[in-house]
């Protein structure tokens, strides 16, 4: 099926230490497009890595000059040659994306954000992320943080009503480098994350074939050592491809007739509040969901056992797969009211005065591993908290359930807080809006899903880490169980699309 305008994604390198600039930019965009295979692009990242450690030798590492000249001797150089850490693994999520048919472009963020602390060109920076469809952040870690270019970037946003207004709807992914392993790499794009939502963006982390988390996540501490990190690349090509998936089915402006189906998950209750901020919601939004509301929070659900093999087997989703089947647990009979929807609300209750509060968040949370693992059952399904609080209450829920759902694989967006003060909810229109903007957004991601069922890529959990629930997987592969869920999943969608996708008026 053709597409009407290609996406562009545009890759933001965010470190002072980049090697390029200008019309480096450009080049090394063109050099990505030209290579063919993945090992050809390790060879790139490498050769560019040891260019970029050259680059400070020759500006006087070798001669054990003072930083601050080595720096002042770099930024006179030429910007187009040599990759930085931060560079060499947003090269790679560059060239993975662009094998998804998606076009690419480059920016270094020192060029638009000086060391000094001055902006300039802030204009030419402005057009550029405007006219992308997808941003793409890759950035060194400061104390499990961004660093201020990045910060600057997001602030500039932040306060330009235009910027602010039109950045709606367009696609994030992050990156971020750390000199460890666990040295704030996840943290980093978690807080980007938060940011970035808030200021309209729909979010995505890895894809499943690396596990689905939060982003690329990077180690490499001295200059020219991003290339040796493996695990760290695939995340970041992990990050591209999740990326240009997303953009090229967006971009066939395809519509679905009729509402979205909802699923609300009500995971933590007091006194009705959720149902009733619920229902207040579903008034406003004029029939363009189908809401199905399911109350988790007086279930009996047994703690997840961390089973070293889950799900059970490889089956169909209808199955229920967790080996959890005692009568005293709800979770398989609520299985086949978690399958076949559009989007998914967690939905979160938090007041002062805990004596009325049911509860099973954390179990709950802790139970959707099988749906996870069993080849992700809320992929590509817009996600949204949405939470009620009380002033001062503290339980942070609105960022627990984001950070736990994009790990499902979902595409996560702004989450939705309604203020309690004294029983009244004091900022019913802003809720109300946040919300129309959620039902728009999940008719268009809907959309998107729906447009290119005959796609070849299946979406596959990666057991990394898992030795027993790997081999149970290639046992299950032989016996085709796979091939049955895939095609079964195959079905439903291509049944979805004849029903639902208004005819495509281009090709009419």
């Amino acid at each position: 099926m053709p597409t009407q305008n290609r996406p562009k994604l545009l890759g933001i390198a965010g470190s002072l230490r980049n090697a390029r600039w200008g019309m480096g930019n450009k080049e090394l965009i063109e050099s990505i497009k030209q290579i063919p295979n993945e090992e050809e692009l390790f060879a790139f990242l490498t050769e560019e890595s040891e260019l970029h450690l050259n680059n400070f030798i020759e500006a006087g590492r070798k001669e054990g000059k003072p930083f601050l000249e080595i720096y002042k001797n770099l930024k006179s150089q030429k910007g187009n040659k040599g990759l930085s850490n931060s560079e060499v693994a947003l090269a790679a999520a560059l060239w993975s994306a662009h094998k998804k048919d998606v076009d690419i472009d480059h920016i270094s963020l020192s060029e638009y954000f000086t060391a000094t602390g001055r902006s300039r060109k802030i204009g030419e920076l402005k057009e550029m992320i405007l006219a992308a469809d997808g941003l793409l952040i890759s950035g060194p870690v400061y104390f499990g943080d961004r660093g201020s270019l990045v910060h600057d970037l997001i602030e500039m946003i932040r306060h330009d009503p235009e910027m602010h207004e039109q950045v709606k709807g367009k696609l994030y992914g992050g990156i971020a480098v750390g000199a460890k392993r666990n040295g704030g790499q996840e943290t980093t794009l978690i807080y980007q994350m938060l940011d970035m939502v808030a200021l309209g963006f729909e979010a995505v982390g890895n894809d499943s074939d690396t596990t689905s988390q939060y982003g690329g996540t990077g180690l490499a501490g001295d200059v020219g050592s991003m290339h040796k990190d493996q695990y760290g690349l695939n995340t970041s090509m992990g990050t591209g491809r999740r990326m240009g998936n997303l953009l090229r089915r967006r971009s066939y402006n395809r519509e679905i007739e009729g509402p979205v189906n909802v699923l609300f998950l009500i995971l933590q209750e007091s006194e009705d509040i959720a149902k009733r901020g619920i229902e207040n919601l579903l008034k406003e939004c004029n029939g363009k969901i189908a809401p199905t509301i399911v109350d988790i929070s007086t279930k009996n659900i047994i703690r997840c056992l961390a089973c070293d093999i889950c799900p059970t087997d490889i089956d169909v989703d209808e199955v229920y797969r967790c080996i959890i089947t005692s009568e005293q647990d709800d979770f398989e009979t609520l299985h086949p009211s978690l399958l076949d929807y559009d989007a998914v609300i967690p939905v979160a209750v938090s007041v002062h005065n805990t004596d009325k509060v049911t509860s099973n968040y954390q179990t709950f949370i802790e139970r959707t591993r099988y749906l996870r693992r069993g080849d992700y059952v809320f992929s590509d399904m817009l996600t949204a908290p949405l939470t009620f609080e009380e002033i001062g209450v503290r339980e942070h829920y609105s960022i627990r359930m984001l950070t736990s759902m994009i790990r499902h694989h979902t595409v996560m967006t702004k989450p939705m807080i309604g203020h309690l003060h004294n029983g009244d909810l004091l900022n019913k229109d802003q809720l109300f809006t946040e919300f129309n903007d959620f039902v728009s957004s999940a008719h268009r991601l809907t959309s998107a899903r729906l447009a290119e069922i005959d796609a070849e890529e299946t979406v596959k959990y990666n057991p990394v880490g898992y030795v027993l629930s790997a081999d149970k997987d290639k046992e299950d592969e032989r016996l085709q169980k796979r091939k049955s869920m895939t095609e079964g999943r195959k079905a439903k969608m291509i049944k979805q699309a004849k029903e639902r996708l208004k005819p495509n008026e281009a090709l009419v």
